[in-house]
Parts: C-alpha cells; sequence; structure tokens
C-alpha cells in the first residue's frame, strides 16, 4: 500500500494546480479554434452573459470562408492529444492519493474547466437545439414530439436549419418532460434556453463525479480519488457535457444513482432510477433487466422474490406511464427502424465494412463512394442568376444559370440565404441565393448521371447489395450482441461483477450494434468504468474517448481533395484505440501471469 507522506502530498498538489492551469490553457484555445469546424453551432451564451462573444451563423460561416487551408484541423486534434496527456498525468496523482482534502480539490477543478465552456460561443453538435425544440412541440405547440412534428412548428426559432425539423424525436419520454420544462422557463429566449440544458448537464457531470466517489468509498476506499477523477476530468466528459449539452450526462447519473441506492440496501429504489434512466434514452433498459436477475439470484426465499419484483415493477410501470402521459406520447417503432436501416452506416468502422461487403457483392465504384450522410434533393432556379464560388454577391461568378434550370442540392446548412449546389449541365458546384430558387421532385434519369450518383446521398435502400450486406452485418453483429447478453447475464452475480458487465455492455452495444458512433457516446462506458478504476473496461472507453475526439476535426474534410480522410474516419477513431487496448492489455496479462483485473 502506498503511503502518502507530507512531502509526497504537497508534490501532488503542485503536479494537480499545473495539470489543472494548463488545461484551463487548452480549453481556452478549443474554444477559439471550434468556430472553425464545420460541425460547430452558436450557443446564444452572448444574449445572456453581456462580456462573453456573440456568435450568429452568419458569423460562423464568415469565419470558415476566411478559413484557407486545414490547418485548423491539426490544431484541434494537437489540442486534444494536450488535453488527455494532462487528463493522464493526473489519473498518475489520483493513483494512492489519501487525504481527503486534496481529493476535494481534484474533484472542484473540472467545475472550472465546465465553467469555461460554458462561456464558449459556439457548441460542437447541435442536439441542444433537437432538444429545445422537441421540448417546445409539448410546451408551447402542445403535441408529442415523438410524432410527426405540426407544420406549424416548422418556423421555431430553435431549428436552426436542423434537418429534425422533419424528425420525430428518439428520446425517452423523461427527457421530454424535462426539455419541457427548461423550454417553458426559457421561452422563445435562444441563449437562455440553450444555457440551462447546458447548466443541467454540467451538473449532472459534476454530480456523477459525486456519485463515483461516494459508491467507491464503500467498495474501494483506496481507489476512491482515481475513480472520480477519471470522469470528470476527462476532457470528452468536460466538452460533451458544458460545450455541447448532451443528455447522456444525466441518464448516467440516474444509471449511477441506482449503483448508490443499491449499496444502501433500497434494491426497488435502484431498479427505479436504471428505469428513469432509460426514460432519458433506452440504451440503460437493458441494464434494468441485468440488474433485476442479479438482484433475483442473491434474494433468498419466493415471497422476497415475489416482494421484489412486486414493488420494483409497480415504480418502474408508474414511471413509464406517468412520464408517458406527461410527454403525450404513442408508441412508435422509429427507433428501432433507424438503428437497423441500411443508411444508419455512418460514423463508425461499420460503414467501411458495409461498402466492402457491396464491392464483394459487384457494386459499382460510382455508387460506393457516395456520401451517407446526406440526403440530397432538387430545386430549379426560378429566373436568371449567377452560381457563386462563395455565400456572398461578391464572391467569384462560376457561370450564368438560366431560368428552369435544375440543380442539386449539396448542403442545406452553409447559410440562412445561401444553398451549396451541383449544376449537372455544366458540371460545377457552388452557391446560390435561396430567393433565386423552388424545390421540385426529382427530375427523371437524374440517377443516370454518375457525378449525381456520386453526390447523393445512395445507396437506395432496396438495392440487393445494399439489403444483402446490410443484413450479413445485422446477423453476425446482433448474434454477437445476443451471445454476450447471455454471458453477461451468467456472470453477473454480485454489484462488482454487474459494474463489470454494465461497463462491458455499454462498449459491446458502441461495437457491435450502434452503428453510428457519437463521441458522446463514450460517457455511458466512462461513467460505469470509473466505479472499476483499474479495470480493463475503463482503459478501453478512455482509449476510445480519446481517439473519438479527433472526429470532429476529421468531419470537416468532407468533400474535399482530401475526402478519404474523412471515409476512414472510423480507422483513428475507433480501430486504432481497440488495437493500441488489444495490444496493451495482453502485456498487462502476460505481466501478471494471465491474471488481469477484468473491471
Amino acid at each position: 500500500m502506498m503511503v502518502t507522506t507530507r512531502r509526497d502530498t504537497w508534490i501532488r498538489l503542485a503536479i494537480m494546480l499545473l495539470c489543472a492551469c494548463a488545461s484551463i490553457w487548452l480549453y481556452v484555445v478549443l474554444v477559439r479554434l471550434s468556430p472553425r469546424l464545420n460541425s460547430a453551432g452558436p450557443t446564444g451564451v452572448g444574449e445572456v452573459l453581456s462580456w462573453a462573444r456573440k456568435m450568429s451563423p452568419e458569423d460562423l460561416d464568415l469565419i470558415r470562408r476566411r478559413t484557407h487551408g486545414r490547418s485548423y484541423a491539426i490544431e484541434f486534434i494537437g489540442c486534444c492529444a494536450g488535453l488527455f496527456a494532462l487528463y493522464g498525468m493526473m489519473l498518475w496523482v489520483a493513483k494512492g492519493l489519501k487525504r481527503g482534502w486534496l481529493a476535494g480539490v481534484s474533484a472542484a477543478l473540472p467545475a472550472i474547466f465546465m465553467g469555461v465552456l460554458i462561456c464558449a460561443p459556439v457548441m460542437l453538435s447541435s442536439d441542444v437545439y433537437a432538444y429545445s425544440y422537441y421540448g417546445r412541440l409539448l410546451s408551447v405547440y402542445g403535441v408529442d414530439a415523438h410524432a410527426t412534428p405540426p407544420k406549424s412548428s416548422l418556423t421555431d426559432p430553435f431549428l436552426l436549419g436542423g434537418y429534425y425539423k422533419f424528425v420525430p424525436s428518439v428520446y425517452g419520454p423523461l427527457w421530454t418532460v424535462i426539455s419541457a420544462g427548461l423550454t417553458r422557463a426559457g421561452g422563445s429566449h435562444i441563449g437562455l434556453t440553450l444555457l440551462m440544458f447546458r447548466m443541467l448537464e454540467v451538473a449532472a457531470a459534476l454530480g456523477c463525479g459525486v456519485l463515483i466517489w461516494l459508491i467507491l468509498k464503500r467498495l474501494a476506499p483506496e481507489r476512491a480519488a482515481l475513480g472520480m477523477v477519471l470522469f470528470p476530468w476527462n476532457p470528452l466528459v468536460v466538452m460533451e457535457s458544458a460545450m455541447s449539452g448532451h443528455n447522456d450526462t444525466c441518464m448516467m447519473a440516474l444509471a449511477l444513482l441506482a449503483v448508490w441506492l443499491h449499496l444502501r440496501g433500497w434494491k426497488a429504489g435502484a431498479v427505479l432510477a436504471l428505469a428513469l434512466s432509460a426514460l432519458v434514452k433506452v440504451i440503460t433498459w437493458p441494464l434494468v433487466a441485468l440488474y433485476m436477475l442479479m438482484v433475483l439470484r442473491r434474494t433468498n426465499g419466493w415471497k422476497e422474490r415475489a416482494l421484489f419484483i412486486g414493488q420494483a415493477g409497480m415504480g418502474v410501470a408508474a414511471a413509464v406511464v406517468l412520464t408517458t402521459f406527461c410527454a403525450r406520447m404513442s408508441p412508435n417503432g422509429l427507433t428501432a427502424h433507424t438503428a437497423g436501416s441500411a443508411d444508419f452506416y455512418e460514423n463508425n468502422y461499420h460503414e467501411l465494412v458495409f461498402k466492402g461487403l457491396r464491392r464483394l457483392l459487384g457494386e459499382e465504384a460510382d455508387t460506393l463512394n457516395a456520401p451517407m450522410d446526406f440526403q440530397t434533393w432538387w430545386v430549379v432556379t426560378t429566373n436568371r442568376t449567377v452560381l457563386h464560388e462563395g455565400t456572398s454577391n461578391k464572391s467569384k461568378d462560376l457561370c450564368r444559370l438560366k431560368p428552369e434550370q435544375v440543380l442539386l442540392v449539396l448542403s442545406n446548412e452553409d447559410s440562412e440565404d445561401w444553398l451549396r449546389v451541383y449544376d449537372p449541365a455544366d458540371r460545377l458546384q457552388g452557391y446560390v441565393d435561396w430567393m433565386h430558387l423552388d424545390g421540385i421532385d426529382d427530375p427523371p434519369n437524374a440517377d443516370d448521371d454518375p457525378a449525381v450518383r456520386r453526390l447523393s446521398g445512395w445507396p437506395p435502400a432496396d438495392w440487393d447489395t445494399v439489403i444483402t450486406a446490410n443484413r450479413w452485418i445485422r446477423v453476425v453483429t446482433w448474434s454477437l450482441f445476443v451471445g454476450f447478453g447471455l454471458l453477461a447475464a451468467w456472470k453477473t452475480t454480485d454489484i462488482e461483477s454487474f459494474l463489470v458487465w454494465g461497463t462491458a455492455f455499454f462498449l459491446a452495444s458502441q461495437l457491435l450494434v450502434f452503428t453510428r458512433i457519437w463521441p458522446w457516446y463514450l460517457i455511458w462506458p466512462l461513467a460505469f468504468g470509473a466505479l472499476k478504476p483499474t479495470g480493463s473496461g475503463i482503459r478501453l472507453a478512455v482509449l476510445l474517448s480519446a481517439g473519438m475526439m479527433a472526429s470532429y476535426a476529421l468531419l470537416d474534410y468532407v468533400r474535399t481533395p482530401w475526402d478519404w480522410v474523412y471515409e476512414y474516419r472510423s480507422i483513428p477513431t475507433i480501430v486504432v484505440p481497440v488495437a493500441v487496448f488489444a495490444f496493451l492489455d495482453g502485456r498487462f496479462r502476460r505481466r501478471d501471469g494471465g491474471r488481469v483485473d477484468s473491471g
């Protein structure tokens, strides 16, 4: 056991403060770099905090057009690498930390990091706008956010040109109710409403740190400080909670609350907390079954088992009925349909496997190279106009467009006034002012043009190659996942093994069946894995979180001369971290004679 001397304490404190100061500086740099990324959207924080920088979609568009080259993507990745290096140093400091006040200091510092990012003028995802819009569907329009939105909502100030204006909510009814409450409090004030969502996630992230500390003080006191640093100090957690405000942190706070309630002996309460977590996002529903199976195994007598099932079942049923009623939600199969469709292969290594299988099945190269992240649509010019090089009348004229000239829209997020289009007649890409365009149905025989096929959101779901490749991938991955679930059910016999297999479940779901992975999904295994801070599960989660942070920069290479960087982004973000983990885990096992903490 490590003995912490007074000198060692002060050395650790000095290193901790140095790491904190360097991290704050890098977070400030990251805030300055973020507006250059294509995924950046305005937070509106300048509307609430007078000293914070104001930034509109037009300002972001201007910044991107003035940015030449791709050096900023390298700068962003370098900044993230520096933050993870400091995070690794803090993990070394936290090992064997004994003094409570020092652990308290380490826990308080992430609040400063999040305070820096809460004032950021941009976020790296538009999900908070989606939360706000879905909440307003309930609080303002009085309709079910999980059904087709009413036409009257399509002018809502929170849409920001987002595709979700046509897509029902895939979140749970509890999150819809929470969103409705926040949007009712914020009204039509965009900056205030978004800030409240982000502050909620900051509170949830810090709450996760406190729960991790309380749980580990019971399970493994000597590792409590390490576990507490593992989660709230992780740069991905800091950014996705404070900067982008993702509800995954809130979901995991409820899941950690379930573990704490279990340790207090409130097992039915733990089931209810897990159910509430799943009513934010459906991903934690399997943990409800896994936990109940574990409790039933450890409960003596059928009377006690029946009492537990009755109490837990009544709590879950009440939560489901109450939140569903308050959210005015009607059941639909949107989530299952979306997760099973062929166009869900995006932002994961499955995309490469999917294209590889289609190539083996004989599909042509033109359609294999088509982007999968956007569904193009067609417009026609209403009068004579000009195809410009940029989103300004002062930018270079590429060609003159005649009335009734048909164009393919390549993006709807470049500007509120301009659309990026492809002109099949002149074989040119450029920008046209919205006021000169009108939407039309797809022209006949448009798909005969190889360039159109390459630029469109292909392939069609009814192609034989697509159906077969999708079926093969689904059968293999879901078979592996079901096999994993049966193994987890067999191995989960106590709370320790529940934490191990719960972490493994989050990782397996992302690597096997969640064929569209986003960085904030790593919050799931990071939160649960922190409860087994020396285990292999948290090691893999940390490596994946470091890799996935780079995806924000790699997304900027789509439809550029460096498009292959975008196409193969899953290799540095997912494949390489998994390979590094496999190598390191093998070394740990050889060093320990085949024994390794599997937590």
